[in-house]
């Protein structure tokens, strides 16, 4: 029987030797020195027997699909979403887009992403969770603003520093809309900022609880389907309303968790429960 053995390797066929930090869809994240390098998923099988089955790295035959193209192409996208959005405290910092590198260079997040940290601590206080609410929704506040439809919000797109502030990472599914867009609608795929702000509402929905949470984004906007239930579920009523467009935009759901903060309402919560 034969056993394949399955690798990544860089655009030039090396094998990938550094630290990998994280795998996605189209690319991985390494560490390169005090950075971190998002590159190609480009991977290559050998058998057992030392036989190279496949090679993603090696120039496609005429005809084959060329994957490679592919996914830089996903890469090039992604930059200029980064390049879009420029520099924010609720976005990880990017060193390298001006480049001409098939690669996008961020900072470290010592503290890793939230699914992770979650995972591996006890439920943060609620004070923590309301920061790291609050700034999500202003941080998406920031990247509508720019026109650009996340897609793909969830604990792992979400990183921690060593003070444990939250940054949004990640928009290789993200969609970069015109500048002259309105917000309203979707794009080609039916994303918009009312998906956006329905995953917003499952992401809300995990830190709470624990639980999982997954929201469709080919869900009936005329009911919740499949969710939870909210009722008994601290800031359900704001995760509610992400779910059932009771948010006109990222702007509002921001504006509720401030006042939400500043009213002290979460803290009566928190002894009654």
């Amino acid at each position: 029987m034969m056993t394949i053995i399955a690798e990544f390797v860089h655009l030039d066929g090396t094998r990938v030797t550094e630290k990998i930090i994280g795998v996605g869809g189209t690319g991985i994240v390494i560490q390169h020195g005090q950075r971190a390098l998002k590159i190609p998923r480009l991977s290559r099988d050998i058998g057992n027997d030392g036989m190279l089955l496949v090679d993603e790295s090696s120039t496609p035959n005429e005809g084959d699909y060329d994957i490679r193209s592919d996914l830089l192409l996903a890469l090039e996208r992604e930059r200029a979403i980064y390049t879009r959005l420029g520099g924010h405290h609720g976005i990880v910092r990017c060193h390298n887009l001006s480049s001409t590198d098939h690669s996008i260079m961020m900072d470290i997040m010592v503290n890793g992403d939230l699914r992770h940290y979650l995972a591996q601590y006890p439920r943060p206080e609620e004070q923590q969770i309301l920061s790291w609410l609050t700034t999500m929704a202003q941080t998406l506040t920031y990247i509508h603003d720019r026109r650009v439809i996340v897609a793909d919000i969830r604990l792992d797109n979400l990183l921690l520093d060593e003070k444990l502030a939250i940054h949004f990472v990640d928009f290789g599914e993200s969609t970069l809309m015109p500048l002259e867009w309105d917000l309203n609608g979707c794009d080609s795929d039916g994303y918009s900022v009312m998906t956006d702000l329905g995953q917003f509402g499952a992401v809300m929905f995990e830190i709470v609880t624990g639980q999982g949470c997954k929201f469709d984004l080919s869900h009936d906007w005329r009911g919740v389907g499949d969710l939870p239930s909210t009722s008994e579920v601290w800031l359900g009523h704001i995760i509610e309303k992400c779910w059932k467009q009771g948010f006109k935009s990222a702007k509002v759901l921001a504006t509720e968790l401030e006042e939400f903060c500043m009213t002290g309402d979460w803290v009566t919560m928190h002894t009654l429960e």
